[in-house]
């Protein structure tokens, strides 16, 4: 599940009274439903998703908050461990980045992993299809199992980070991948009175997030992109990257320069730094489907040098993910943003299966 995130995002203007949030309701009301359901009702698996800073929910920094301050502001993950703790779950929580299983995009979000020992029987999978794909999972050792336990409420929680997972990627795709073959510009083009000229040579221009399609990494995209600037999600640069020997060649230096990344405390604002840019043929925002593809959706739709047939990470035929015609792009990256990475995702929900049916044999 993936409650509203809203009420624990750096945004939110006091994430101490996320309790008081009519958005933190529904998940108060799950975690009330776990501690009170029949035990035979219970799920044998759950999975949940939210912002990094969840588990900080009413008490800022449980790291530095004593186990009294804790009781006395209760936030919404202090509730969900107890809920998890009262019926015996096994729990395991992650900090993970799409970056850390090779996609090119930062989304980092919190994610917890529950599950009862023992609760899952043959009995309770009716489908046959489901119970022979359990069964073929290669279960082998399973190292994952260390990572979970009781929960216990007089600690803060132990939060693994993507080495937990093993096998991280030492490279990653560019983002050239990830781009339409048939790429649909007009919806794209970004508004002239976004890059003006009266934007751009202001220093509130820095907070473009300009990449190209040999750049290794992109921005969080959220539900505002193509509304707002800052934070939002990276636009495209699909312009020359070569200096030109011609009078613009220094120009056209100073553009290359701005798409190389240094570190923050290296940054000069540069007032002419897009002035060789061509806005309205050189920029563009992303389209739905390339977000998709970079939040692990398997798209139907080709990417560049791709083809269109749906194989999963076996080799085997897999749904394949397309926006109906109605949906515009602009609602494309409305949903998108409110949306998780579906590969992360598939991937702390493997973690899961694995140690439950290990449980269960």
């Amino acid at each position: 599940m993936s409650p509203p995130c809203q009420p624990h995002t750096r945004q939110h203007s006091n994430q101490r009274a996320e309790m008081d949030d009519p958005r933190s309701k529904s998940f108060l009301h799950l975690c009330d439903m776990i501690s009170s359901m029949e035990e035979s009702t219970l799920p044998c698996l759950v999975l949940l998703e939210n912002v990094v800073g969840f588990e900080t929910s009413g008490i800022g920094d449980s790291e530095e908050a004593d186990h009294q301050n804790q009781q006395a502001n209760r936030g919404s993950f202090q509730i969900w461990r107890e809920a998890l703790r009262k019926r015996k779950y096994n729990v395991a929580h992650f900090h993970l980045d799409p970056i850390s299983i090779g996609l090119p995009n930062a989304r980092p979000r919190h994610y917890t992993v529950a599950f009862r020992p023992g609760s899952l029987h043959q009995s309770r999978i009716k489908d046959a299809t489901v119970s022979t794909r359990l069964n073929s999972l290669n279960l082998g050792t399973n190292q994952y199992q260390k990572l979970f336990a009781l929960e216990v409420l007089q600690k803060p929680p132990t939060i693994h980070d993507e080495k937990a997972l093993g096998n991280v990627p030492h490279t990653l795709p560019c983002i050239g991948d990830f781009l339409d073959a048939d790429c649909k510009l007009e919806s794209l083009k970004i508004p002239e009175k976004i890059w003006s000229k009266k934007i751009w040579s202001s220093s509130s221009a820095w907070c473009f997030d300009v990449v190209t399609p040999l750049h290794h990494r992109s921005a969080c995209f959220t539900h505002s992109y193509g509304k707002f600037i800052r934070g939002t999600g990276s636009i495209l640069y699909t312009g020359s990257l070569q200096a030109e020997e011609s009078s613009i060649s220094r120009k056209r230096d100073r553009t290359t320069a701005f798409l190389t990344l240094e570190r923050p405390e290296d940054r000069v604002f540069d007032a002419e730094w897009s002035s060789s840019i061509d806005w309205e043929r050189d920029m563009r925002y992303l389209s739905g489907t390339e977000i998709a593809r970079l939040m692990g959706f398997p798209v139907s739709e080709p990417a560049v040098g791709m083809s269109a047939a749906g194989k999963d990470l076996n080799g085997e035929s897999c749904r394949r993910f397309s926006f109906p015609d109605t949906v515009n792009v602009k609602q494309q990256w409305k949903l998108l943003g409110n949306s998780l990475n579906v590969k992360v995702a598939a991937t702390v929900a493997e973690i899961g299966i694995k140690c439950l049916l290990c449980s269960d044999k």
